[in-house]
């Protein structure tokens, strides 16, 4: 009888000290919600797999008219520029099975940022897909700075018109103090596109 008590008393003590190791073990890790900057437009919708179409290319110049119109008061670039050739474009099967990988996922055209009533950019869909939505944003607001503003690249990894791929760990704030400094105009080093009827 006293060995059946002592092995109960024995398994209640291992019971709970299991019990306490789980529980420590257990310990929920709750990651801090960085606060979203502020923006005068949202990117919630282009950036919700469940309500944005990745093959829907105006809805980013939709978006980057309208951020422009609200954070800068103007002007809009639907009037000024009505004649819109936004589009994929596809690599052919020996293509990809070549190996040779284009230098870049988008690109604006001397037909765009040269004329001022025209907005010509490509996007290569292959790679297209395999970037994330927010990556996505990033590399057209690119291009509409090259077309729009006439742009050139920036030698700075934090802003939009830098020409390397868009990093894949970029988070929302980086992309409104980007944008922000694209629209004012205010980002280091910053010089334009010559147009021959410029020069």
């Amino acid at each position: 009888m006293k060995k059946n008590i002592i092995f109960f008393l024995l398994f209640l003590l291992v019971l709970a000290c299991s019990k306490s190791d789980a529980s420590d073990t257990d310990i929920e890790i709750i990651e801090e919600e960085i606060e979203q900057l502020y923006s005068c437009v949202s990117y919630k919708e282009l950036l919700d797999p469940q309500n944005t179409n990745q093959d829907d290319l105006m809805q980013y110049w939709n978006k980057f008219v309208d951020d422009v119109k609200c954070t800068r008061g103007g002007p809009d670039y639907n009037e000024r520029n009505p004649s819109l050739n936004i589009f994929f474009e596809y690599r052919s099967v020996a293509q990809i099975a070549s190996g040779v990988t284009p230098d870049h996922i988008a690109y604006s055209t001397f037909s765009g940022f040269c004329n001022d009533s025209r907005v010509n950019v490509g996007v290569l869909y292959n790679e297209w897909t395999e970037k994330n939505l927010l990556q996505r944003l990033w590399i057209m607001y690119h291009e509409f700075g090259h077309d729009v503003y006439k742009y050139e690249h920036s030698t700075d990894r934090a802003d939009i018109m830098y020409p390397a791929s868009t990093r894949g760990d970029i988070k929302i704030n980086d992309f409104i103090e980007a944008k922000d400094r694209m629209f004012k105009r205010s980002f280091p080093g910053i010089k334009y596109i010559q147009c021959p009827s410029e020069s």
